[in-house]
């Protein structure tokens, strides 16, 4: 990974607690992971499209999504495009740990 990647980890540790949701900003969206009640995650890309929240934030500044990518680990490396992207606004998948 590159020296200037700036990496948040969540360690999902009861012992430890850690906020349940963790944001990142950017000029036309945001992501974000949410940890459920039973510590699975949701991993959630919102693109702001004419939600302005404040004209001093970047949520003010919308944003659309212009490519898409779904990966798929199988022996020949599917990979995908969401072809219908016009009025999409926001992308969620939930994940949980591959033992439970």
């Amino acid at each position: 990974m590159a020296d200037t990647a700036k990496v948040i980890l969540i360690e999902g540790n009861p012992k430890k607690p850690e906020s349940a949701e963790h944001i990142i900003k950017f000029p036309g969206g945001s992501i974000a992971v949410c940890r459920t009640t039973n510590n699975e995650y949701w991993a959630h890309i919102e693109v702001y499209q004419d939600n302005i929240i404040s004209d001093t934030h970047r949520e003010s500044i919308n944003g659309k999504i212009i490519k898409s990518r779904l990966d798929y680990n199988t022996p020949h490396g599917v990979i995908k495009e969401i072809t219908d992207l016009k009025d999409l606004s926001h992308i969620a998948v939930r994940i949980r740990t591959k033992g439970d």
